[in-house]
């Protein structure tokens, strides 16, 4: 029986994801033929010469959100196959890839001993550079994501100055995550700088921890190097709380995004009040009478993966979402079906909420139900695996068209921990709404439907405390997109918070429901 075009896109497919396990290769490791089946589907897309990643077909020729997704294991695939164990990334990049900075920079930089200097430039305004600087190359290095980095405390003295002033969030994570204050002691006696010993001395001290003030200034005494403590933080108080060492630092970034944002989406919010709660049917009624409008309005944020699953459904023709209409319509329903289980239970969450439990403590036990809710009938008809239903997700995740990249999936409890210890402690509702909101699709935990269970979250708090159930109008989505944006790679909340601000200002009530689409 002659192989059918179905089964050979599939077996070249199949070739190229066990080449290329991170979803990059290179050309020599791909049959031309295979080559050729894939970049006609769509499915092969070029970085550089003789270099390439896989994407789901139907990307556009300027979509970003594909490339975002293979940046960094491209750069620990290339980096290794060009330059072996002779590379390490700069102290910059080692640093913010061990604190949970996952932005997609503009440029890479790395260092290696004998191999010159490389500048790579990539899709979408990204480049890597690799110099040769045999002196910056430590003794020792470990490995993130398959890239070799330096050790925090290398990477800390090796900061210039200015880092400390304008990446103070970074900064101050990595110094809270250093295991061993005397790793970094060992680096600065090596080095016999004053100036780093100064500085350490001077930012512990600032951070509030005078143990380590203490170990950097009399191991520094003791190896006659004196240590005169310079803070090179150009702030009035730390990202974070002091306490005990962070859990990991991806909970301590949200808990210091948390703490830096309190006081900007206080301050666009100044002077509006909610309207008390005074008989929870009626604010039921009136979460009821804008359903529709919330329904049609509401929007999901999807990511491209290629999967064994995906493979599988090409052999047997049965996956083409994009063009069938019939399966279009299936997945729709089953959308449309879904938001309305989960409306439901937030409604009876925001019930429980105003009969007195406690708010935070109501959305930390309901999210897991209304995640469920919101596939639970696509997994009833076939159209996504039951296990999707478990929790959170066990795999990366990449947000259309965003420079952010959410955190490992490993960090995935750590973060949503954080962000609820954050909730549980507020007692501004608008506070707990529009962070809410931005910090769970920052951490994005689940695969799908984040988007539409931030925005559950945020009127979850804003109708138990009396504003208005807020709908994100389809017509603003760039508005809304880009906001996110600038507070996700720019750490800027403000453009998000008067965002929903003028949204919550939209009369729903004078606005005719959305029939017949």
């Amino acid at each position: 029986m002659p192989t059918t075009k179905h089964q050979k896109l599939a077996e070249a497919l199949d070739r190229a994801v066990k080449a290329a396990p991170k979803g990059v290769l290179k050309s020599a490791n791909l049959q031309r033929a295979d080559r050729e089946i894939l970049r006609q589907a769509g499915y092969l897309k070029d970085i550089v010469k003789g270099w390439y990643f896989l994407v789901r077909p139907g990307v556009d020729a300027g979509e970003s959100t594909a490339w975002y997704a293979s940046f960094w294991n491209f750069l620990a695939t290339y980096l290794t196959e060009r330059f072996g164990d002779d590379y390490c990334l700069n102290a910059v990049a080692s640093l913010e890839l061990q604190v949970g900075t996952t932005t997609v920079p503009r440029q890479v930089v790395a260092v290696t001993a004998h191999s010159g200097k490389t500048l790579l430039n990539l899709p979408h305004e990204t480049s890597v550079l690799v110099y040769e600087d045999a002196k910056s190359l430590p003794a020792e290095v470990v490995s993130v994501d398959g890239l070799r980095v330096m050790p925090l405390a290398h990477a800390l003295c090796r900061l210039p100055p200015a880092y400390f002033r304008f990446n103070p969030v970074n900064a101050e994570l990595a110094l809270r995550a250093v295991p061993d204050i005397g790793s970094l002691i060992r680096v600065v006696l090596e080095n016999r700088s004053p100036a780093l010993a100064g500085r350490f001395a001077g930012a512990y001290a600032f951070l509030g921890d005078e143990a380590k003030v203490r170990a950097m200034e009399s191991a520094a005494q003791a190896a006659g190097i004196p240590a005169r403590r310079e803070n090179p933080f150009d702030q009035a108080e730390p990202a974070l709380a002091s306490g005990p060492r962070m859990v990991s630092p991806y909970a301590g970034r949200i808990q210091a995004m948390f703490r830096s944002m309190r006081d900007p989406v206080l301050s666009v919010f100044d002077g509006i009040h909610p309207v008390p709660v005074r008989n929870v049917e009626t604010c039921l009624k009136g979460i009821d009478e804008v359903y529709v409008n919330d329904a049609y309005n509401s929007l999901s944020i999807e990511g491209y993966r290629v999967s064994p699953d995906l493979i599988e459904r090409i052999r047997s023709r049965n996956w083409n979402p994009e063009a069938d209409p019939e399966d279009r319509q299936l997945r729709d329903a089953m959308a449309a079906k879904g938001y309305f289980e989960a409306f439901k239970l937030v409604k009876e969450a925001v019930r429980s909420a105003v009969s007195g439990k406690d708010a935070a403590q109501t959305v930390c036990d309901g999210y897991p139900d209304w995640y469920r809710a919101l596939f639970n009938e696509a997994v009833k008809s076939g159209l996504l695996e039951a296990h999707r239903l478990a929790g959170h997700r066990n795999g990366p995740v990449y947000i259309r068209g965003s420079k952010h990249v959410p955190p490992r999936y490993t960090a995935v409890s750590d973060s949503m921990d954080a962000l609820f210890d954050c909730l549980q402690a507020e007692k501004e509702p608008v506070v707990r709404a529009v962070l809410g909101h931005f910090l769970f699709g920052f951490i994005h935990p689940y695969f799908d439907g984040n988007g539409r269970l931030a925005r559950f979250v945020m009127n979850f708090f804003l109708a138990s405390a009396g504003y208005p159930w807020t709908i994100v109008r389809t017509a603003r989505r760039t508005a809304y997109m880009a906001a996110l944006e600038k507070a996700s790679t720019g750490g800027d909340i403000e453009p998000f918070a008067r965002f929903i601000l003028e949204e919550m200002q939209v009369d729903w009530q004078k606005e005719p429901p959305i029939r017949g689409k």
